[in-house]
């Protein structure tokens, strides 16, 4: 199992997406095609078919390699995992072998006369997928956190032997406490990793919230301008009216100033700046609304680590003592 240093952060990479999910199955990491066996029957049923899987990253491979699934972002495949993933964190139990050096420096001045396994103790490796989705466009990406009691230890788990072990060896423990810490780590680091979109997604809705109040200043001003006119017109008419002795001319001018009147009464009747503004605000909310960053984090993956804490019996200057061990830490506790 590939194991990371805290805070360590993977960006989107659709080979490694699938590495790391598929890290308990069989894994043939070919330069084109990267083959899968050995899956669990519950991801097998889950997405309706048996393994291996053999995924490709380009369609001309895809072409040339028979039942191969070509993951690009957004394929079937990557989010069939993703929708697994989203109610299914997994768990893996694994042990440490640390044993005890008496060479160590820490047990120069004593003398070793007796040494056992007295308990054991924790280390968790918590595993965060969070997608952020904003506009047409996705992005993922995947944060491991190391934690023992309730801090992210300073050791690189790559350097020890491990092995799975049975659930009954560790039942008794309960990682809440760390989960919480962790996810509070992941929260941070997730603020820091959406600062750019963020940046970008502001600046995109500024420019669209622009455009929408600059559509409908216009068109506001149209209709005032249309007022205005229709107004300007019946007061023309009228002092045309007053100017004009001939009767028929004067009964044309009655009958233009009446309809120009009605429009006017109509203009106003339809509040068209009532109108206007709420098609503006609604098209405002629908922009914000488009640009809105969502964020979904799941726990991946969940390993637990035991390994064996050390008493051990030593004598110093005529005096003997019990010392307990931590070999992951290599400290005395």
């Amino acid at each position: 199992m590939k194991n990371q240093k805290p805070t360590k952060t993977k960006e989107y990479n659709s080979k490694e997406f699938l590495l790391e999910f598929f890290k308990d199955s069989a894994i043939d990491n070919g330069d084109n095609v990267l083959t899968i066996s050995n899956v669990s029957p519950d991801f097998e049923n889950f997405i309706g078919k048996k393994a291996p899987y053999k995924f490709v990253f380009d369609i001309a491979t895809h072409d040339k390699i028979k039942d191969s699934e070509l993951i690009m972002q957004g394929s079937y495949f990557l989010l069939a995992i993703r929708d697994y993933l989203s109610d299914k964190g997994q768990t893996s139990l694994l042990k440490i072998h640390a044993k005890l050096d008496s060479t160590n420096p820490l047990f120069k001045k004593y003398k070793i006369l007796e040494s056992k396994e007295s308990s054991l103790d924790y280390i968790y490796q918590f595993s965060f997928s969070s997608v952020y989705q904003y506009l047409n466009d996705k992005k993922q990406s995947t944060n491991t956190f190391l934690m023992k009691s309730n801090s992210p230890p300073d050791i690189n788990m790559n350097k020890f032997k491990t092995s799975k072990c049975s659930n009954e060896e560790i039942s008794s423990i309960d990682p809440t406490a760390q989960y919480n810490i962790a996810k509070s780590l992941l929260d941070k680091k997730v603020k820091e990793e959406i600062k750019p979109l963020k940046i970008i997604l502001k600046e995109k809705l500024s420019k669209e919230l622009f455009r929408v109040k600059d559509h409908y200043h216009k068109q506001i001003k149209e209709k005032d301008d249309e007022v205005e006119s229709c107004a300007n017109k019946i007061k023309m008419l009228q002092s045309k009216l007053r100017h004009t002795s001939y009767e028929r001319d004067r009964s044309i001018l009655r009958r233009l100033i009446r309809e120009s009147e009605e429009r006017l009464e109509m203009l106003k009747k339809k509040s068209y700046k009532e109108r206007l503004k709420a098609e503006e605000l609604f098209h405002i909310n629908d922009e914000i609304e488009k640009h809105a960053l969502s964020i979904k984090n799941s726990l991946i993956n969940l390993t637990v680590f035991a390994y064996p804490i050390f008493e051990i019996h030593v004598s110093a200057k005529g005096k003997k003592e019990i010392l307990k061990y931590d070999p992951i830490l290599n400290k005395v506790i």
